[in-house]
């Protein structure tokens, strides 16, 4: 006798927020297909299937223009065809190669800025007696904070503006990630746009007669084929770098940082070999990746895993799902940066194993500056930090639906000598 398969779960319930690989095992298994009544979107949760609709011909990028442009503006995650393709082309440089070499002493700075008082504060208190091994919160002390330090001083922003920015950060992300619609959610996020215009439009138009290297006077001086970012462009892709660079940064280090404390064995392969940071990260991004979901939109009726979905709907792609297929990846929900089917030479590309930077031609233009970010910063926090391990009594939780990671990352550690 076969037993009955379960209800369709619902990725906006408790128990999804408390364990979401359950809710996309059982998606999986039995619903890899299937309409969701409260977003009013199809859920796609098969590695084959994800992979299939992102380069299909028939999906676009058009959910964004009520998921993001209310609070970004228009930006290249909506533009299609040869507008899209002329955005990347602009964008590009800034983002690969020596383009983005330039900023590597800026990222270091910021983990210095950023690392080095609260270990130097632990190093005190272990050296004085005050406690046998130094304690910190990662998260709040480091990770929340690195990204969007690092954004403001690629853009050139004061200092003084920090607060502001990272209030702005946080309106943002929960507009975008507002699945139940909360209307004071959506109000907020409202009045963050019309303060970002507010403040960079005037910095934009003095940057526009600046010859300076900072990332606004760059995209105001970039062309091709004789065609330069308007102002509004350029406003839109600040926003979409404030939320998008610093969110995702901001999570994948926790939960790299994470993932590390809870296999010491891998921590420990990570100090003594340099060159496998790139490894956890890349698994970091297959096995709890900072962004869960994102969404796509059927400009035409496309047939999915056997399933007709009509022209106009919603598409909620589960990367996070597809992340821990079994039918595409290995012991899946095992931690493993020595896995040989998530390739760490093609994870920070197009041609990525894991589906955490999407692909095709929405593949993200800044994965390169988030291996870079977290390459940086994870080396300067081993080289100053060690025998990593949780603060008694502490367990780690994840949290989020759109996007998750650990809130709060309580640890103890050896201050480094030297």
């Amino acid at each position: 006798m076969s037993l009955a398969a379960p209800s369709p779960p619902d990725i906006l319930s408790p128990e999804h927020a408390a364990d979401p690989y359950a809710t996309y095992r059982v998606l999986r298994e039995h619903y890899p297909v299937v309409f969701h009544e409260p977003t009013q979107s199809w859920l796609i949760s098969h590695y084959a299937d994800l992979r299939a609709l992102f380069r299909a011909a028939e999906i676009s990028s058009d959910n964004y223009d009520w998921q993001l442009e209310p609070v970004h503006g228009r930006t290249i995650l909506q533009m299609e065809g040869r507008e899209h393709t002329a955005h990347r082309r602009l964008l590009n440089p800034f983002f690969h190669g020596n383009g983005l070499e330039r900023f590597r002493a800026t990222v270091a700075k910021n983990a210095r800025e950023l690392a080095d008082p609260f270990i130097e504060r632990e190093a005190r208190a272990v050296a004085t007696g005050a406690r046998e091994r130094g304690e910190a919160d990662l998260v709040k002390e480091f990770t929340q904070h690195f990204p969007i330090n690092v954004i403001e001083d690629m853009l050139a922003i004061p200092k003084e503006d920090t607060d502001q920015f990272e209030r702005w950060y946080v309106s943002i992300m929960r507009f975008l990630s507002n699945l139940s619609g909360d209307e004071a959610v959506t109000q907020q996020g409202l009045r963050t746009k019309q303060e970002l215009d507010e403040y960079f439009f005037p910095i934009i138009a003095e940057r526009r007669e600046s010859d300076s290297e900072d990332l606004i006077s760059r995209f105001c001086r970039a062309e091709v084929d004789g065609t330069r970012l308007s102002d509004a462009e350029i406003r839109g892709f600040i926003s979409l770098m404030l939320t998008a660079g610093g969110e995702t940064t901001d999570r994948a280090l926790a939960s790299l940082f994470k993932n590390l404390i809870e296999h010491p064995d891998q921590l420990e392969a990570v100090r003594a070999d340099r060159s496998l940071v790139a490894n956890a990260f890349a698994e970091t991004l297959r096995y709890s990746p900072p962004v869960h979901m994102i969404m796509r939109h059927a400009k035409a009726d496309i047939e999915i895993g056997g399933v007709e979905i009509p022209a106009g709907s919603t598409i909620t792609c589960l990367l996070a799902a597809g992340n821990r297929d079994p039918e595409r990846f290995a012991d899946p929900d095992s931690f493993d940066i020595f896995r040989e089917d998530n390739s760490t030479e093609r994870a920070f590309t197009g041609a990525a194993d894991h589906l955490s930077f999407a692909m095709g031609r929405h593949y993200c233009v800044g994965a390169m500056l988030a291996q870079q970010e977290v390459d940086v910063a994870t080396n300067h926090l081993l080289d100053h930090m060690e025998n990593l391990a949780f603060k008694d009594g502490f367990e780690p939780f994840e949290e989020g639906v759109f996007t998750r990671a650990p809130e709060g990352l309580e640890i103890t550690f050896t201050p480094a000598r030297g």
